[in-house]
């Protein structure tokens, strides 16, 4: 297994980053709510889980972006 390198991002990069992952972590939130709700549709049944999981996995990156620490982050220059 090889050895994860340590990247500095500039802080421009990681604001627009951030914001993306915030927009696709509320979109999942929603998408993931209005599925739950419309049960009776088969479609919607059989999406579920998948965004389910989907909105798992964006929590995950939004979390990571929500606690990276700030002395990794370039100022911009």
């Amino acid at each position: 297994m090889s050895k994860s390198k340590k990247y500095r991002i500039k802080q421009k990069d990681f604001r627009e980053l951030e914001k993306l992952a915030e927009r696709i972590y509320n979109t999942t939130v929603v998408l993931d709510y209005f599925c739950q709700k419309q049960q009776e549709y088969e479609e919607l049944r059989n999406i579920t889980p998948i965004i389910h999981n989907l909105r798992q996995d964006s929590d995950t990156l939004n979390a990571y972006f929500i606690n990276y620490p700030e002395g990794n982050i370039q100022p911009q220059s």
